[in-house]
């Protein structure tokens, strides 16, 4: 016993058995509390640990995500530089081919044409092209198509002051008239050639018509007809060796 509990005054005998009984209570209550809690704790704490785990795992699938994100974007970010590069080498090696001096293109899917000189249009409009009709000559076997070639051509031939057309071999059958010789005088026509013609080979040109009611429409036999002021504009622009486009 220290000094002070000897100073200090005796309980007396009812306090002490208040005191005695008081922390009794507060034992059995905190016991009770705790036996209470145990049905709860039971029914809960299932729940309670797949929350625990659910949330351990979508914390470490949050982090597979974050890297595997992080690993898609820095194969996205070297695919578009790979593709910068590839279309950077493709469009020099179109700037090196594309026809620095002006060019022709004609469009037999809408029937037009145009001249350009890089990325410049010069000159546009409208032209007729080859039917696309079949021609069969029984007598001599022998069977034409009337498709307007395609491909990449050169002018060849620059003809003006209205050229003479010459016939050839299917103007004939398709009138169903006798072929005459390479020379006959009725294979020259004047007049259904327009002004001007740009021979491209094969006898196919670019040239003027009568027939300007069908500009615009399938109706030749293979050539582009154009009308007057757009053909006297290709001629007067293009020389020989000026490349066409068809398609």
């Amino acid at each position: 016993m220290t000094e002070s509990d000897k100073k200090r005054p005796p309980l007396a005998p009812g306090l002490r058995l208040a005191k005695v009984l008081a922390g009794f209570m507060l034992k059995t209550g905190l016991t009770l509390c705790g036996l209470g809690l145990v049905p709860v704790l039971y029914y809960f704490w299932p729940a309670v640990t797949v929350s625990w785990a659910q949330a351990r795992e979508d914390r470490q699938a949050g982090q597979l995500d974050k890297a595997q994100l992080d690993k898609e974007t820095k194969k996205l970010r070297a695919d578009i530089a790979r593709l910068r590069e590839e279309t950077a080498v493709l469009q020099e090696a179109l700037d090196q081919r594309q026809p620095k001096a002006p060019y022709i293109v004609v469009d037999t899917n809408t029937n037009s044409y145009l001249m350009r000189q890089t990325d410049e249009v010069l000159r546009e409009g409208i032209c007729s092209t080859g039917s696309g009709k079949k021609l069969v000559w029984l007598h001599g076997g022998k069977t034409w198509v009337f498709n307007t070639p395609k491909g990449k051509h050169q002018i060849r031939v620059k003809k003006d002051n209205f050229p003479i057309w010459k016939k050839p071999d299917w103007a004939f059958v398709e009138e169903n008239e006798k072929i005459p010789s390479y020379n006959d005088p009725r294979r020259f026509e004047e007049g259904v050639l327009g002004q001007y013609a740009l021979d491209i080979g094969d006898s196919y040109m670019l040239h003027g018509t009568l027939y300007k009611r069908t500009l615009g429409e399938y109706v030749s036999h293979g050539c582009v007809r154009l009308d007057d002021p757009d053909i006297e504009y290709l001629y007067n622009n293009s020389q020989k060796g000026t490349e066409v486009y068809i398609f």
